[in-house]
């Protein structure tokens, strides 16, 4: 065996493992961990640094970057299962109508490969087999190894089936029908909101932009008329931080909301809320607590 292929097998390995502990552990639960890491760091880069941007910034990243990969790895395999669930479906009802046996079409189709739920596939005929239990309780615990809402539905659809009607087939290929057709609904959505994502994305943009340009100038104007009055120039962060604040409050919100619209989970945004509160924090670190005029620059 080549090495990538033997590297390819470890991440793969490692993925799996890291996503059972995700989802046994769910999302909700990591969200909380994550703002109370998040919290009590922002609470020591407080004390260390007295500077409450940096302390919010450091924060609010913390608590955003772990919810985004734990949903970035359980996404990525419903994705997959979501993809290739309908095909082993399918393929199981050909094999149900040619055998007559759920057992004897599952270990046909066991010898294919529908990608992430291939293990599933292999593991329940070894509870069947090895192990001697009903399909029934086979294609329960996949269910709840899987938790994924199109697996849950056609398991529990198939284990009715299995003791209130002969015509199996016909039922697993209704299964397959609707997985296929969810898929074609979930890209023609994605497709549909890719340009109301640019938007919101441009706004936000635009609107740091407009809150940098008004700090900035107003900075400049207070300084001047300070200076004219003969009092100190003493323009400090402290007077910007409430601006800061809501600049963070807007792109944390934006993100979230992204999230939303795209992949119709608060978490699915948490990732694009980390990188508005990146834009944000530069954007105030590198142009406005330092006072620079925007205007100025313009030659206004």
């Amino acid at each position: 065996m080549e090495t990538s292929t033997v590297k390819q097998l470890v991440r793969s390995h490692d993925a799996s493992d890291m996503r059972i502990v995700i989802k046994s552990f769910g999302l909700p639960a990591i969200t909380a961990a994550s703002a109370l890491a998040g919290t009590a760091l922002a609470c020591l880069v407080f004390i260390i640094t007295s500077c409450l941007d940096l302390a919010l910034f450091a924060g609010m990243l913390v608590s955003l970057i772990p919810i985004a990969y734990a949903y970035r790895v359980v996404a990525l395999y419903d994705s997959e299962v979501e993809a290739r669930a309908p095909e082993f479906f399918y393929d199981l009802s050909e094999q149900v109508g040619a055998s007559g046996s759920i057992v004897k079409a599952l270990k046909r189709v066991s010898r294919h490969e529908y990608g992430a739920i291939s293990d599933e596939v292999s593991r329940m005929l070894s509870e069947v087999e090895d192990e001697g239990y009903d399909i029934a309780f086979a294609l329960r615990s996949m269910a709840l190894r899987a938790k994924n809402g199109y697996i849950d539905r056609s398991v529990s659809i198939m284990v009715e089936a299995l003791t209130t009607s002969s015509n199996l087939e016909s039922i697993l290929k209704v299964i397959a029908a609707e997985g296929r057709l969810a898929q074609s609904l979930k890209k023609e959505r994605k497709a549909g909101i890719s340009s109301s994502i640019f938007v919101i994305y441009f706004t936000a943009v635009i609107f740091l932009a407009v809150t940098m340009l008004c700090l900035t100038s107003f900075m400049h104007l207070s300084s001047e008329m300070r200076l004219a009055s003969g009092a100190d120039d003493v323009i400090t962060r402290d007077a910007v931080m409430p601006y800061y604040v809501l600049s963070v409050s807007v792109a944390l919100c934006t993100g979230l909301t992204i999230g939303e619209m795209r992949d119709a989970r608060i978490y699915g945004g948490a990732m694009d809320a980390a990188l508005l509160l990146l834009l944000t924090f530069l954007a105030y670190e590198l142009v406005i607590f330092p006072g620079y005029n925007m205007l100025g620059a313009f030659g206004i």
